[in-house]
């Protein structure tokens, strides 16, 4: 047998051989086949090794490539999916919130802080599980006009319950386990102690000692040479909300804080002593105008008659420190003689101003304290049926103001 020369092996193959068959690359899944029209690069039969070289880098960055915007286009589908959802979301929630259906089970106690609206006490009913969203709450408060009128408080509901129950029941004064005192122009201790005792579930009498321990109340310094003796005056005029448990004196201390807010506000004080009046004094001056005048236009003269009387070194002869003093002693002002009643404050036998305020004046009244009217009047009396005042600095036409007054039937006695 002549011997036969055996050819190596390897160049009896094909060259693709040597490469990674298209059909078991793994990113032609993803990727597509690397030898589509324009991926290989130039074929150098000179440096045969460098073209191949070129040629898998080649490949390489188209499947950089392909991945990427493979990545991206994943990326901004996802994107456009959650957007619709969230999108959706909102809508239903907007137009279609979640809503429980009847008037609820159980007890819930809830506050309604000042300065609250629809959707911050939406809020708090969620949390305490009294209404399914704040949306729900938010539009049945929307479609009832009595809502805006919604006040400060402790409320007791229940749990579960339609957002248009909650308005309703928020509505009604029995689900309101806080209690509004108002203390309006013109009132006195003597009228606030009952409905704060009522407001606070305490005695009459424990209100009255409240306000006669004056040292553990937050009375305004500054405002007499002497020691304050009572809160008369400084009960401000306003709607005050007490929770339940409120104690007397915290009560109290409530409305003194709002009028030294108002004092500090107004700048009461100051003006007060750039007219050479202690505070307290213009206090008792403004506490006396509300009480006398009816009209705004009146308490600025009013407050300037009281000034010249005193500057006159005439007593005030005011009927309404005279029906103080008898209230005080429990005396039906209306019988009473004001110029022999047997009190500090009858104006008719004591110089002066009174001991204290009389009253608790308004914004409009403690305004006219420290602003009053120019004029040279010491008399006044009604001038009509209205009540708008007369102003003279005559006696004679004093006098005759007051005939005519008792005439008419005009409230000059």
């Amino acid at each position: 047998m002549g011997s036969r020369e055996h050819e190596p092996l390897i160049d009896s193959l094909p060259d693709s051989s040597l490469e990674p068959s298209a059909d078991h690359d793994p990113h032609t899944l993803l990727f597509g086949h690397d030898d589509e029209p324009g991926h290989e690069a130039a074929f150098d039969p000179v440096h045969p090794a460098a073209s191949r070289r070129v040629s898998r880098a080649h490949r390489r960055r188209v499947r950089r490539h392909r991945r990427a915007f493979v990545i991206a286009a994943i990326v901004s589908a996802i994107v456009v999916v959650v957007a619709a959802v969230v999108g959706y979301q909102k809508y239903q929630n907007h137009y279609h919130p979640a809503d429980f259906t009847g008037t609820g089970t159980g007890s819930v106690v809830i506050t309604v802080h000042p300065g609250d609206g629809a959707s911050a006490i939406g809020d708090t009913l969620v949390n305490n599980g009294v209404v399914a969203s704040t949306r729900a709450f938010v539009n049945a408060a929307k479609g009832n006009t009595a809502f805006q009128d919604l006040s400060a408080g402790v409320y007791r509901l229940r749990k579960h319950m339609s957002a248009a129950a909650a308005v309703t029941l928020l509505l009604d004064p029995a689900a309101k386990l806080s209690r509004d005192v108002v203390v309006f122009p013109g009132a006195t201790v003597l009228d606030v102690a009952g409905p704060l005792a009522k407001a606070i579930n305490v005695s009459t009498s424990a209100i009255t000692a409240a306000m006669k321990d004056v040292q553990d109340l937050g009375l305004p310094s500054g405002y007499s040479p002497n020691a304050l003796t009572s809160v008369e005056g400084f009960l401000y005029p306003a709607t005050y909300t007490f929770d339940p448990g409120t104690s007397a004196i915290d009560a109290l201390n409530d409305m003194l804080s709002k009028y030294i807010a108002q004092d500090r506000s107004s700048g009461f004080a100051a003006k007060a002593e750039s007219l050479h009046l202690t505070p307290y004094a213009a206090l008792i001056i403004a506490s006396i105008a509300e009480k006398e005048a009816k009209m705004p236009a009146d308490y600025p003269k009013v407050a300037r008659v009281i000034l010249n009387r005193i500057a006159a070194h005439q007593p005030l002869q005011i009927d309404a420190t005279s029906a103080y003093a008898a209230k005080l002693q429990h005396l039906d002002p209306t019988t009473v003689v004001y110029a022999t009643i047997d009190s500090p404050y009858n104006t008719y036998v004591n110089d002066g101003l009174p001991p204290t305020p009389i009253s608790s004046p308004g914004d409009q009244a403690l305004a006219a304290a420290v602003a009053p009217a120019s004029g040279n009047w010491l008399y006044y009396v009604n001038s009509d049926a209205k009540g708008d005042l007369f102003f003279t600095n005559s006696e004679t036409a004093f006098e005759q103001a007051v005939a005519k007054c008792r005439a008419n039937h005009w409230g000059c006695g």
